[in-house]
């Protein structure tokens, strides 16, 4: 039964001095910087279980879908079993969304029980984001696609619909109960308010993201799925070049304080992707 939780979600506020917010990724750097600090505010996250179908991607900016491949385990970087899930995830985007052609750029495994020291952590190999965001603001789309495809290959394919797109899932033989993933309703978003440029310091192209305030009035509307498994997945979008349509889905993990502590190893995976269209 689908049971709606009261939880703190981390948010932003911006940087005291007045100064435009940063964050620096330098990849020399054992933890990341940043010139603000987020604020813990508790908000009412929604239970999407058994009710699964009432969330779709172009209206929410985020949606679940089922994964039926074989991939439920961590991979080596350029392994075979790397290569069969991009495959599986390029196939599933194509047909559930009638995309013409996926590219994946990046993925990411997050442990979900004790943290990571700043000594574990690594390209392919994080602790959950924490602080509601949204990675890549709009102006950084494009460098990504020319980046990915080549200058004239990237104009083509920006002639027609572009997305860049989320997955997210659990692996391993564990749910995902202590450090659920949270995602906001689009809709619920007063992007002129609540969204916030942060600069990305120590990223190729000065790349910002979006950080996400809260709104005190509650008028955001956060979701999960509890005891969310392997075979099930988040899609959500960082970005689409349609205007009618959501056009992100702020995200956050959170801590869930109504479930037990535990040693039981619970894991995730997060791949990232260009999604593009004939038309």
């Amino acid at each position: 039964m689908a049971d709606d939780i009261i939880q703190e979600i981390n948010f932003f506020t911006p940087p005291q001095d007045g100064s435009a917010a940063w964050m620096d990724f330098t990849p020399t750097l054992v933890t990341g910087k940043k010139n603000f600090e987020p604020i813990s505010c508790q908000v009412t996250i929604h239970d999407l279980r058994n009710k699964e179908s009432s969330i779709d991607l172009d209206t929410h900016g985020f949606q679940v879908l089922k994964y039926d491949g074989d991939i439920h385990n961590e991979f080596d970087n350029d392994s075979e079993m790397q290569r069969s899930y991009y495959e599986d995830i390029v196939a599933l985007l194509k047909k559930r969304l009638g995309a013409s052609s996926v590219i994946i750029f990046n993925h990411i495994f997050r442990f979900r029980g004790s943290p990571l020291t700043p000594y574990q952590c690594d390209s392919t190999h994080k602790n959950p984001g924490l602080d509601a965001h949204v990675d890549i603001d709009p102006s950084g789309v494009p460098w990504k696609v020319e980046q990915l495809l080549g200058e004239e290959e990237a104009k083509k394919a920006m002639h027609h619909r572009f997305q860049m797109i989320n997955i997210w899932r659990p692996i391993g033989p564990n749910p995902v109960m202590n450090i659920p993933l949270a995602l906001c309703d689009y809709r619920s978003v007063d992007v002129d308010k609540d969204i916030h440029v942060v600069q990305h310091r120590g990223t190729p192209n000065s790349l910002s993201g979006y950080a996400m305030s809260h709104n005190a009035q509650g008028a955001q509307k956060w979701y999960y799925l509890s005891q969310m498994r392997s075979d099930e997945m988040f899609v959500f979008k960082i970005f689409d070049s349609k205007p009618d349509v959501a056009q992100f889905g702020a995200h956050a993990a959170f801590i869930n304080k109504n479930v037990p502590p535990t040693n039981v190893e619970q894991q995730s995976i997060e791949v990232r992707c260009l999604v593009f269209y004939d038309q």
